[in-house]
């Protein structure tokens, strides 16, 4: 037994054994005190690079179909609040690991977030295929060693070359752990189309996430919300209210007043309508727990629910509510236009016209012909138009990528080609209808086909 890896902590999440499981295969890997120390030493250096790791590691899950469908909201979208969740649970694990102390608590995380991945996780429809898990362990292997030469090798090759070593062995060990909990392969590749991602929009949301979690922030307004009366609020009781885009709980519990945001850390679930007995509320969707009074994730307390102060004035109940400002908003990811700049500059258009310059190659815009969404796109100054709904699952094209004459559906990466609305590539198997395109001076007109 070393210093680095020790056995006097409870276990918590994973598999009873998943302690002694990590203490074999860091002796099975060769994976010492020393090389603990190396990655204990190289703790800062790593630190620093953490955001950047981390923002190039989710672009990475955002250009594939298979990994970027979880982390899309209903409509399609990147769904930027549980994209940050996400960043926020990696960024943490990050450091942690980094500190280069591994106890059975460790090991039991990292064994749960294994088999969080698989259906024997706390959520049974969610299933990562395993050489998803082993690529991403890959991938943030590979930066972590260009960050150790970019820092170390030319100051201090002896120490780049033992922390290169410590980190490896390390991530032999992790990926032992994630990997232990999948049985066979159960899903095929479809190898669907990658899609184009802004790397600088996505660092930048992984840095706003990283220095919200050291207590970091660019602008803060608080503002103060009433709940209501005292007595509309009895003890044993809650009340659920809706600020801007959050949803609150508030809770009357055991004489004191508590705040919690109504979103799981796990799927968003809404946690303030759960079960509440003692101080532990449990999520109604998967069965997550947390402290009502901390905010703690039981089987992580390094993860809190956002909590708010509660004030209780002249027999009312207040609460303050933090607003960030100046930080970066996903608004440019697979987003080539900003929509409300462009319904401004088609106000006084006709419905089914858009200007010519402000759709450029490679673009796309959306315009309405007799009520209904058509999808507009250029392709090297060439114009082309199809029903905006994907014949899979309505997903809007509008929304998606063009890639010369084909359009990818931002939902679930059906391809059609643009020019005559042919089916490229499913899950779509019908083509979509296509309009024509007519040019009258700076205008573009989307008009019926002819027969």
């Amino acid at each position: 037994m070393t210093e680095s890896i020790k056995t006097d902590k409870p276990k918590i999440g994973g598999a009873e054994d998943a302690g002694r499981y990590f203490r074999h295969m860091a002796e099975f890997v060769g994976f010492t005190e020393q090389d603990a120390v190396a990655i204990r030493e190289s703790r800062y250096i790593i630190e620093k690079h953490i955001p950047n790791i981390v923002g190039e590691f989710y672009a990475h899950l955002l250009r594939y179909p298979p990994t970027r469908k979880y982390f899309l909201a209903k409509d399609g979208t990147i769904n930027q609040e549980y994209l940050q969740l996400r960043m926020h649970h990696l960024s943490n694990f990050w450091r942690r690991t980094a500190s280069g102390y591994y106890d059975d608590n460790y090991a039991s995380f990292v064994d749960y977030v294994g088999r969080a991945h698989t259906t024997q996780g706390a959520d049974p429809t969610l299933y990562i295929p395993e050489r998803y898990v082993i690529g991403q362990v890959g991938f943030v292997q590979h930066a972590i060693s260009m960050a150790l030469e970019k820092e170390l090798h030319d100051i201090d090759p002896d120490w780049e070359k033992r922390a290169l070593q410590g980190w490896n062995k390390l991530m032999m060990v992790i990926l032992e752990l994630l990997s232990r909990a999948y049985g066979h392969e159960r899903e095929p590749e479809q190898y669907d189309k990658t899609h184009a991602i802004d790397h600088a929009e996505v660092l930048d949301l992984a840095v706003e996430t990283y220095e919200r979690s050291l207590g970091i922030s660019r602008s803060i307004e608080t503002k103060e919300v009433l709940v209501g009366q005292v007595d509309e609020i009895s003890d044993g009781e809650r009340k659920i209210l809706q600020f801007d885009d959050k949803s609150i709980g508030v809770f009357h519990h055991k004489g004191c007043w508590y705040a919690i945001e109504n979103r799981c850390l796990h799927r968003g679930g809404p946690i303030a309508t759960g079960a509440l007995e003692e101080d532990v509320i449990t999520c109604p969707w998967h069965g997550y727990q947390y402290n009502l009074t901390s905010g703690e994730l039981l089987m992580d307390r390094s993860a809190h629910l956002e909590m708010y102060p509660v004030e209780v004035r002249e027999d009312a109940v207040h609460i303050q509510v933090k607003q960030l400002f100046g930080a970066s908003r996903l608004r440019a990811i697979d987003l080539d236009t900003d929509k409300e700049t462009q319904a401004a500059a088609k106000a006084d258009l006709p419905e089914n016209a858009f200007l010519l310059a402000q759709l450029e190659p490679g673009k796309i815009c959306l315009v309405h012909l007799n009520g209904a969404d058509v999808a507009v796109y250029n392709v090297a100054g060439k114009y082309y138009a199809t029903a905006d709904e994907c014949t899979h699952a309505d997903g809007p094209l509008s929304d998606g990528e063009l890639d010369e004459a084909m359009v990818v559906c931002p939902w679930h990466g059906s391809c059609f080609d643009v020019t005559n609305g042919e089916v490229l590539c499913g899950p779509a198997k019908e083509p979509v209808k296509t309009y024509r395109v007519v040019m009258e001076g700076e205008l573009g007109m989307v008009v019926e086909a002819q027969d």
